[in-house]
């Protein structure tokens, strides 16, 4: 497998890839267990709490809490999560919430403007930034995009790694399935 590959695409460090974070074989073993434990609906989060909104979310999801796993992606990661960000300061990254969200789009699928919420696990502890991951290629369309003009095309194995305050979207799925691993970035101060 190749090394992985470091890429800043905005001057703050708010928006940045890692290509080959995991290997194919590691995307495809994701994916047959979320398969095996079945993907349901998903909500959005609100103020009120969590709501069924196909005309913002169509998508479907697994959520899967493993502390293992969280502590191994993040020896992997560590390296690549900006510390210079404006919005870190005195946060320091300490590694990855242990809630996975498995999430897969088939055609037409789609999740519309927002922005992500931080996780508040203590008035010393949060996270920042999302860390999200593609698990496959062999679809059309699917692109993450940000309301700044940033555009990221999935790719197998890539992290992307983003502000939580940043505006995106997951594009519609044109062709095919697209399944995509998404967690947090821990903090503390």
């Amino acid at each position: 497998m190749p090394l992985p590959e470091r890429t800043v695409l905005t001057e703050d460090e708010s928006i940045v890839t890692v290509a080959n974070f995991l290997s194919p074989e590691e995307c495809e073993a994701l994916i047959r267990q979320t398969l095996a434990e079945g993907y349901q609906d998903a909500p959005i989060t609100t103020f009120r709490g969590f709501a069924m909104r196909p005309d913002i979310r169509n998508n479907t999801r697994v959520m899967k809490d493993d502390t293992v796993m969280a502590g191994r992606l993040w020896e992997r990661m560590k390296g690549f999560v900006p510390v210079h960000h404006w919005r870190i300061g005195t946060w320091r990254a300490h590694g990855l919430n242990e809630r996975f969200r498995y999430y897969r789009y088939t055609e037409s699928q789609y999740f519309k403007w927002h922005s992500d919420g931080p996780f508040i696990r203590s008035p010393e502890e949060l996270s920042l930034f999302t860390a999200m991951v593609y698990l496959n290629d062999g679809f059309e369309g699917g692109t993450t995009d940000f309301q700044s003009g940033t555009s990221v095309a999935p790719r197998r194995g890539m992290l992307l790694l983003f502000e939580h305050s940043l505006m995106h979207q997951g594009a519609p799925v044109l062709r095919g399935h697209k399944y995509v691993l998404r967690t947090d970035v821990m903090f503390r101060r």
